[in-house]
């Protein structure tokens, strides 16, 4: 039962008739199932009763007649039984099918990672793409790229996790349990022990409410994110830097034990577009959160180093640069050398060790004291003179083994865990800039050539605009500078580094967040200060097609390009999928961000400088989801140079983060592939005239691909549809972000209605609209233009067409208009359904001319896969069945203005957290 996005990303799997790996991987993750499937059904016969056991079960038998195609009788009958439920059967029933689809997926976790052992036995990703580069590029070209690799994966709380923390918590302990049984040497009495733990936390499972009652705040899901990137750094991390040491080694390259190559990045607390919830005092409260647990984590990591790092002066000496720090210790922190001098007498680095401990709990107090650490680089200095010590001593594997661990830790979380991310919507800067010009009696332009003109004049200008003091409403952008200026003085510069512009348009877009930065200090030109980095965000077609001009003049902006350069001479840009999508559909959308990566490296090498591509994908196919490795090699060539920034969302967190194992593969798959791209992609791996070729069809492709989504989405029936076939309008009782749904309180259309919740409904009832509609319609008018052979040499050849196919083969997957054609008949409009028709149309042209393309059904390619998600089907009808009756009710006392039972829609919302259970996705 794999995911996408998940850490199998298969790109290249093992063959099924191999005994050896997936087959037999399968049969045990079957095996385990069902016996998990055996000990839920006792459960609930336990607490529910044989009677209700039963009625389960009657329900799971007639969903699998009707999967196996056993006539209308078996769907007619499922209809009636659930129809005729009450609405506390409707809600144990729904409650039974997710607590088995949640028993499913973290089984499945624990065998990915016998899965992905097999692989890591077979090819060591890592290992393997070095050795491979190595035949063909210098050893010192290698290192070079790893020197400069940067793999930044950022976490962000958008409504897309539907489970709840108490879930989670008790599924991981499950997901131990299975991995400890399937342990060659557990004996009976442990396997015994293990099942009766189990059972206790299936009776715990199902007793907890699967709902929150209050939507999360931003530092909950803040909370959330320093779990996962805690259990990187003690688990996960320690792993791929041995991974790295030992690959690195296999090709006889230096080793630095200082490289870390992979850092994380948090939209946690600093994400404000659409999200009034996050406010200043937010952004202060997640980042405290966060300091605290990194000091925490760098604490305990110095104190193993301590208890590990023993060597006596009557075995080996030091250095002499170590004697005389300690030395120098003893009057600094007399204290300290009062407690352990006696004890630790000879122990040069445990009496050192113990002075850098007590620095670090100083620098955790708040206040913090004089002799604490004011940076991470203090305290890896001194790690570092502990390492020219041992070196010198005969130390050496010492030095590389829990003391290099500890420096990576440091370079890796500083005294901040993540890198935090500050993101605002563009108008707000501009609605800011209007009321401080207005105080001065200038009046701010509202067309864009004209606030260009007066911003750039305004940048050239020495007067403050908002000299200290000058009082601003609630909520304006200027406070949230104001206090980033706080933090960054407070905590220092690596905290914060880049300010994002959500829905760039144009330079004036980007100015003026620069302005409001220059106001409070934290842009100072003629001093030399640029202490923020400013990020335009590209997040429609229209904007993506425009962005070649909206860089080039940003760029030739005197005082603009003199904060790139000094930012270190790196610009960030970020491309949006999720919107993209939305507004063009899936063909267009990956086109046009393909063709504005291109444009972004040509622009980069005419202004001499780096640009650092920071995608924002989402979960799913459709807001750019899919296997990240994939995505990382499918960029055109020179885009990649040893950086890249992906954004985490939602479930997909847990997913691919949830268990070292995976985290370490997932990690490994991304590093290989930012590697390979930077060492080997530098240039096309084809002809200029094969490419010119290539993208003259892939345009075409595009074009009638977005003819056909347009045409769709801009009917003015389609928000009716959309909202009426689909349970999206229930989102937002179900309380699993902190953020609003849609971008302004009111209205209903669908332009203000965020990618999120657009995948969500659509993916809801399997029509996922945006992962694959258009696509039949473009590779439809390719072939009948006579590209037929081109198309086949794109998908044969070219690695951006591969997995753009790829991608939509896998949402096809996953779509079953049976199911949608339920949501249609029940509860749309006969006015309306003439759009399902539409869908059905396109949907079965893409599947035909993906056959035609590929030569099998979607998936056939990945049998295994394709067999999990048909087993899940099953177990989903039920679900869409029960979720199609509930929201008829709904609906029909809605509309004849009568209030909605607790109960009843308690008994919906739990149909859309197990659908979303059962399609491991949401949004």
């Amino acid at each position: 039962m794999t995911n996408a996005s998940d850490a199998t990303e298969p790109t290249a799997p093992p063959t099924v008739s191999d005994p050896s790996s997936t087959e037999s991987v399968s049969a045990a993750l079957r095996a385990d199932i069902r016996r998990l499937g055996a000990q839920l059904g006792q459960s609930i016969a336990r607490q529910e009763g044989g009677d209700f056991l039963e009625q389960v079960e009657q329900v799971r038998i007639l969903a699998r007649r009707l999967r196996r195609k056993e006539g209308d009788a078996a769907g007619v009958e499922l209809r009636s039984v659930l129809a005729d439920a009450s609405v506390l059967d409707a809600i144990r029933l729904v409650r039974a099918f997710t607590t088995y689809f949640h028993l499913a997926n973290a089984t499945e976790q624990v065998h990915r990672i016998e899965e992905l052992n097999v692989r890591k036995a077979e090819d060591g990703r890592l290992a393997s793409t070095l050795q491979r580069l190595a035949e063909q590029h210098p050893v010192e070209e290698i290192t070079a790229a790893i020197e400069r690799t940067a793999l930044l994966p950022v976490f962000t709380a958008h409504p897309t996790e539907a489970s709840r923390r108490s879930i989670i918590d008790k599924l991981s302990e499950i997901s131990d349990l299975v991995e400890a049984r399937l342990g060659s040497t557990t004996r009976s009495a442990q396997r015994t022990r293990i099942d009766r733990r189990v059972d206790e936390l299936l009776d715990a499972l199902w007793q907890t409410d699967e709902i929150r009652r209050e939507r999360p705040r931003p530092v909950d899901e803040a909370r959330s994110v320093v779990y996962f990137v805690e259990q990187m750094a003690r688990e996960g991390l320690p792993e791929v830097w041995s991974d790295l040491d030992a690959a690195l080694e296999s090709i006889e390259a230096p080793i630095d034990t200082r490289t870390v190559p992979i850092r994380f990045g948090s939209w946690v607390g600093g994400d404000r577009d659409g999200n009034p919830n996050v406010t200043p005092s937010t952004t202060r409260e997640v980042v405290a959160l966060q300091r605290a647990r990194a000091l925490r984590i760098l604490t305990e990591e110095l104190e193993a180093l301590r208890a590990e790092l023993s060597p006596s002066d009557l075995v080996r000496p030091v250095s002499d640069e170590l004697r005389a720090a300690v030395e120098a210790d003893a009057a600094t922190f007399a204290d300290v050398h009062a407690i352990v001098g006696q004890i630790n007498d000879g122990e040069w680095y445990r009496l050192r060790l113990a002075v850098m401990l007590q620095r670090l709990v100083e620098t955790a107090r708040q206040p913090a004291g004089e002799r604490r650490y004011h940076s991470p680089d203090e305290l890896a200095d001194d790690l570092a003179l502990l390492q020219r010590s041992l070196e010198a001593n005969d130390g050496q594997l010492v030095a590389r083994g829990r003391l290099a661990r500890v420096q990576r830790m440091v370079e890796t979380l500083g005294f901040h865990l993540a890198k935090l991310d500050i993101r605002q919507h563009s108008r707000e800067h501009h609605k800011s800039l209007d009321g401080l010009f207005g105080a001065t009696g200038v009046t701010y332009p509202t067309d864009a050539a004209s606030r260009r003109s007066l911003l750039l004049a305004e940048l050239n200008s020495r007067r403050p605009l908002a000299p200290p003091g000058t009082p601003v409403p609630d909520g304006d952008v200027l406070d949230l500078f104001r206090v980033l200026r706080t933090l960054l003085d407070d905590y220092g510069d690596d905290l914060i580094e880049s300010y994002i512009i959500s829905m760039t348009r144009g330079v004036e877009d980007v100015l003026a967040p620069v302005l409001l930065a220059r106001e409070v200090g934290l842009i100072d030109l003629s001093a030399g200060v640029a202490r923020i980095g400013f990020v335009p965000l590209f997040e429609t077609i229209e904007d993506l097609r425009a962005i070649d001009q909206t860089l080039e003049q940003l760029l030739t902006v005197p005082g603009y390009r003199r904060i790139v350069e000094l930012r270190g001479g790196v610009q960030e840009v970020m491309v949006g999928y999720s919107d993209s999508n939305k507004d063009g559909g899936i063909a267009t959308s990956q086109w046009e961000i393909h063709k504005a990566l291109r444009t972004i490296r040509d622009v980069a090498r005419r202004h001499g400088i780096r640009i650092r591509v920071f995608h924002g994908r989402g979960g799913t196919v459709g807001r750019g989801g899919g296997p990240t490795n994939q995505s990382i090699l499918s960029q055109p060539s020179g885009v990649i140079d040893g950086e890249v920034k992906i954004t985490e969302q939602g479930e997909v967190i847990a997913d691919k983060y949830g268990k070292p194992e995976i985290a370490n593969r997932n990690l490994d798959l991304a590093l290989s592939a930012v590697v390979e791209a930077t060492v080997a992609h530098r240039h096309s791996r084809h002809s200029a005239e094969v490419m010119e070729g290539w993208s003259e069809v892939m345009e075409e492709v595009s074009t009638s691909a977005f003819a056909a989504y347009r045409r769709f989405v801009e009917h003015p029936d389609l928000p009716r549809y959309f909202q009426s076939s689909t349970p999206v309008e229930e989102l937002g009782s179900l309380n699993i972000g902190s953020r609003p749904a849609r971008r302004s309180g009111g209205g209903t259309s669908i332009d203000d209605l965020r990618a999120i919740p657009w995948v969500f409904g659509w993916t809801q009832s399997r029509q996922i609209i945006p992962g694959w509609f258009g696509v039949g319609s473009g590779l439809a008018a390719a072939r009948e233009a006579g590209h037929g052979d081109v198309l086949a040499e794109m998908l044969d050849r070219w690695t951006f067409f591969q997995t753009f196919v790829g991608n939509v083969e896998m949402t096809l997957a996953k779509t079953d208009l049976s199911i949608a054609a339920n949501y249609v008949e029940a509860l749309v409009d006969p006015e309306l359904r003439h759009l399902f028709d539409a869908v059905v149309d396109e949907h079965q042209r893409t599947l035909d001319e993906l056959g035609r393309l590929t030569g099998r059904e979607p998936l056939a390619n990945l049998p295994v896969l394709l067999r999990t998600l048909q087993t899940r089907n099953v177990y989903l009808d039920p679900l869409h069945v029960l979720q199609v009756d509930l929201l008829h009710r709904v609906r029909a006392l809605t509309e004849d203005g009568g209030e909605v039972d607790g109960l009843l829609r308690r008994a919906l919302l739990l149909t859309v957290n197990g659908v979303a259970a059962g399609m491991r996705n949401t949004g």
